[in-house]
């Protein structure tokens, strides 16, 4: 049986999220929970598999999952043979919003994050939707315009209302 592993994110106390876009050959980080929430994106991954709890999927060429707090997660290499993967993560804290989340203009993200408990996942459709703003969000030096487009990605996920829960646990 393997052990899940409590990760300390690299998230700072005073940043509103954390973000590390990476390239690598292959997936090789253990099962693990953190308290943050996690928005991952990742292309090339076909044939991986994506571990939410007690969800367990084979994945086709893009994945994007928002895993809630305290879930444990992982993407294992299976059969993937790609020699170029590409992995965008977002950490960020469940303060993040302050008192916003209460506001009506945020409802669908409130409602969102609260489903993300368990995980959840996005059809190709929305992951196409917000590829080139997460694209562009790498892009953009730290600051207050990454923060508001990281917040137009997580709305636009939010009203396409198109995901759907991993882990029953």
């Amino acid at each position: 049986m393997n052990k899940i592993i409590t990760e300390i994110t690299p998230l700072a106390e005073k940043d509103c999220f954390y973000l590390v876009d990476r390239l690598k050959d292959q997936f090789n980080y253990p099962i693990h929970r953190h308290k943050e929430y996690e928005l991952n994106f990742v292309a090339g991954c076909a044939g991986s598999r994506r571990v939410v709890g007690d969800s367990i999927e084979e994945l086709g060429e893009y994945d994007l999952a928002l895993l809630g707090g305290s879930v444990e997660h992982t993407w294992e290499q299976h059969a993937c043979a790609s020699p170029q993967i590409r992995e965008i993560t977002i950490q960020f804290s469940d303060d993040l919003f302050g008192g916003l989340l209460e506001k009506n203009q945020f409802t669908p993200i409130r409602v969102m994050l609260d489903k993300s408990a368990g995980g959840i996942a996005f059809s190709m459709p929305s992951i196409m939707r917000v590829y080139s703003k997460l694209d562009d969000l790498t892009r953009l030096e730290s600051g207050f315009y990454r923060v508001i487009k990281f917040f137009e990605i997580l709305y636009d996920l939010a009203v396409l209302d198109d995901y759907r829960r991993l882990s029953s646990s």
